[in-house]
């Protein structure tokens, strides 16, 4: 657990699904400017898988300490890759409320992920960034090169299920 000022990081536990559901709900609202924004319903399942450990990775949680109130979140998962020769992290997710930004809650939950790498013999952390139209894409690239994070290309991704679909409709068209 790491502590300073007036919040804690801490490791999530089952009860915090909620909290971190919903907070990396508004994560994605916020990155696709939707305040509708609904998550897969699967979305609690994947949270407990890793804070169960099913599935590598871990799940860090922000709060205030008086009164205890959730204030952010930071989701990693770790995957292996040959070119990296083993295992490393991917930021998968993180979020600060927004009234309690600026107060190097973000850099603590880096910091924290740091701790959990040295933990586990990781030696390599990423993250992808948002969509460069996002609004406060400067503000987050900042971020992340002041947590000490190069830049490593673009990245990509396709949905494969829509993708099946498509294609089947398309074909007997």
């Amino acid at each position: 657990m790491n502590k300073n000022r007036n919040w804690i990081i801490r490791p999530a536990l089952n009860g915090d699904v909620h909290l971190v559901v919903e907070g990396i709900r508004m994560l994605i609202a916020e990155l696709k400017e939707k305040r509708n924004t609904t998550l897969p319903s699967t979305a609690g399942d994947v949270f407990h898988k890793i804070i169960n450990k099913t599935i590598p990775g871990t799940v860090l949680i922000a709060e205030t300490t008086n009164p205890e109130k959730f204030v952010g979140c930071v989701t990693v998962s770790v995957q292996e890759a040959i070119h990296k020769g083993g295992p490393y992290a991917l930021i998968q997710e993180l979020w600060v409320q927004p009234t309690y930004r600026s107060l190097s809650i973000g850099a603590q939950l880096i910091l924290s992920v740091e701790q959990f790498c040295l933990e586990h013999d990781i030696e390599h952390i990423e993250v992808c960034l948002p969509n460069i139209s996002f609004t406060r894409f400067n503000q987050t690239h900042k971020f992340y090169q002041n947590a000490g994070f190069n830049d490593y290309g673009p990245y990509m991704w396709k949905r494969i299920k829509s993708f099946y679909i498509d294609s089947t409709i398309n074909e007997t068209e």
